[in-house]
């Protein structure tokens, strides 16, 4: 998972939710990340983007603030990042459903620390929720009623059209809003975010948000973005401030939820996970190497693999970290 960075014309910037520098030549792709008889020297113009969620930059802005679509007045798709053909790219390398981090193998990892609040009724809501995956497989194995919440209108009616497709129509619900601002009738049993909340740079605020958001003895669960200790290198930090990420590590995440009034706080750095997870997306996609060019380019192919190289090196490095949280409100 699932960037709200609207882009100039020919920048480096990153697409969000992925967010790797866009200046790598695909020689120097390691024969484990590349497609082999591809040629690719740039990128597509229609550069592809991740798991949109709530706050935003305006035009011009380097850093994420917070503005509803409703402010925008006019359609967002992050300058055409958030169209159907990119986020359907994407879900070549993330799966089925999916537009973040290990698809179904994300969602059961989650599961199984989780399942004791995943009882028939629970109510969900899923922050930054994408194309669907997760909310259709909670609502179909737990029954469980799901809300799903994004900003990008086009990845609220693929998810839409997803669950009438797999039937789940009168249990998930996935609508166009800001997390920070929208209301809801009923406080929340489970809320679950997939790679989402690092484009909002006011922890505090969300984690208070989330928390005011969940029912006494609620359960939260978070895969996020983070970063080392340090401040990692030049290339790393020019990243950072070109997508417009907000992080911090995972040890001074779970403080924050702790913060917000959170208890039972598990914060996990799960980097190894992450990067055992991008060598089985980039292996599969290069498996599948006939099915996605009968679709895309080999150009959206080499983007794909090399946005996965990107990312390994800034994880290896120590630069850039992988987290998962749970915590719990007070009963």
């Amino acid at each position: 998972m699932g960037g709200l960075i609207p882009r100039k014309p020919r920048s480096k910037v990153l697409a969000v939710g992925v967010g790797f520098p866009y200046n790598l030549n695909p020689s120097s792709v390691p024969s484990s990340f590349r497609s082999e008889g591809t040629t690719r020297r740039g990128a597509p113009a229609d550069r592809p983007a991740c798991v949109p969620v709530f706050p935003h930059q305006k035009q011009g802005s380097d850093m994420t603030t917070t503005a509803t679509s409703s402010e925008q007045g006019q359609k967002f798709d992050n300058n055409g990042q958030y169209s159907r053909a990119s986020i359907l790219r994407y879900e070549k390398i993330f799966g089925e459903g999916y537009i973040s981090t290990g698809g179904q193998e994300t969602t059961d990892n989650l599961v199984g620390r989780i399942k004791a609040a995943l009882k028939p009724g629970a109510r969900i809501l899923d922050v930054g929720s994408g194309i669907g995956g997760a909310a259709f497989y909670l609502a179909k194995t737990y029954g469980a009623k799901v809300v799903g919440i994004d900003l990008a209108e086009e990845m609220v009616t693929l998810a839409n059209e997803n669950a009438a497709k797999a039937g789940v129509g009168d249990s998930v619900t996935t609508i166009l809003g800001d997390i920070l601002t929208t209301e809801f009738k009923e406080p929340f049993d489970v809320i679950w975010s997939r790679d989402a909340l690092m484009h909002i740079p006011d922890k505090p605020r969300l984690f208070k948000r989330l928390f005011d958001l969940m029912a006494p003895g609620g359960t939260l669960v978070i895969t996020d973005y983070a970063k080392g200790v340090g401040a990692g290198s030049a290339e790393f930090q020019a990243y950072v401030k070109k997508t417009g990420y907000s992080l911090t590590d995972p040890a001074s995440y779970g403080k924050l939820l702790e913060g917000a009034g959170f208890v039972d706080v598990h914060a996990e750095d799960a980097t190894a996970t992450f990067l055992e997870i991008m060598q089985r997306e980039a292996d599969r996609l290069k498996n599948n190497r006939d099915e996605f060019l009968a679709i895309f380019g080999e150009q959206d192919l080499n983007y794909l693999l090399e946005r996965w190289l990107a990312k390994d090196g800034y994880c290896k490095a120590g630069d850039m970290k992988w987290g998962i949280y749970v915590a719990h409100k007070p009963a």
